[in-house]
């Protein structure tokens, strides 16, 4: 129970950590208007979700979380996407990235309270799944402020640090959206293009790394790689411009 706690909990929360540290390099000191709509927004978007778990569940023939999920990672994509288009105007630049975050703990935060709440029906009985969460929240932090430390050092040094790793966490998302798409079989995955389980095993330490940054898959569709590819290339030529905020 301890370990699986602490996986579930690092895989559900890296990826919106990664997300928010990238951000805060980016957003500098405008934090003040990041943090209150990601907290506003997180919280009202859960609360809503989960009185409603039932009907979305039953949504769509039994496919309503995934299409939930869906619609949660092309919403990032896109307010990440308005969020550099906004760079000129700074306040409405870091709310729109703040929802940007929202938006993904929308996906995360459900799965982590249907294991909590739903799967585990004692769950202050259970001193194991209460450490476990506090260990795999601390795991993410860890890895979130050596995160933010290295992109705030090279970003220093190479503009397009930035500019880099914001594309490859917004492609991120249009990749985790094609594959609930062609897992739901709404979308055609392509031939199967590589298998690199040999090399980088979803399951490893670095596996779970990659794929909140990037989506990492080791038999990825043809169509998540062009899902991925062109989203990359999107945010990348539209982040051009951006610099660090001190």
């Amino acid at each position: 129970m301890l370990i699986n706690t602490v996986v579930m909990f690092l895989q559900e929360l890296l990826p919106a950590l990664l997300l928010l540290s990238t951000l805060l390099v980016w957003q500098g000191s405008r934090l003040k208007f990041l943090l209150p709509v990601l907290l506003g927004a997180t919280v009202f978007g859960l609360l809503l979700i989960a009185s409603q778990f039932s009907r979305i569940s039953d949504f769509a023939s039994g496919s309503g979380l995934e299409l939930l999920y869906i619609c949660c990672y092309l919403l990032t994509f896109i307010l990440l996407l308005l969020s550099v288009a906004f760079a000129g105007q700074p306040h409405w630049s870091a709310r729109l990235a703040g929802l940007a975050v929202a938006s993904l703990l929308w996906v995360n935060g459900s799965n982590l309270v249907l294991f909590l709440f739903v799967y585990q029906q004692n769950l202050f009985a259970s001193p194991a799944l209460l450490l476990g969460a506090a260990l795999g929240l601390g795991i993410g932090l860890s890895v979130a402020v050596l995160w933010y430390q290295l992109q705030l050092e090279l970003a220093g040094r190479w503009r397009m640090f930035l500019q880099l790793c914001l594309s490859l966490l917004a492609a991120r998302q249009i990749s985790m959206a094609v594959m609930l798409l062609v897992q739901t079989d709404w979308l055609a995955s392509g031939p199967q293009l590589w298998n690199s389980e040999w090399l980088l095993s979803e399951e490893s330490e670095y596996g779970h790394f990659f794929n909140a940054l990037l989506g990492y898959e080791a038999t990825p569709g043809l169509m998540q790689l062009v899902g991925f590819v062109a989203a990359f290339l999107l945010l990348l030529w539209q982040s051009r411009r951006l610099e660090v905020e001190k």
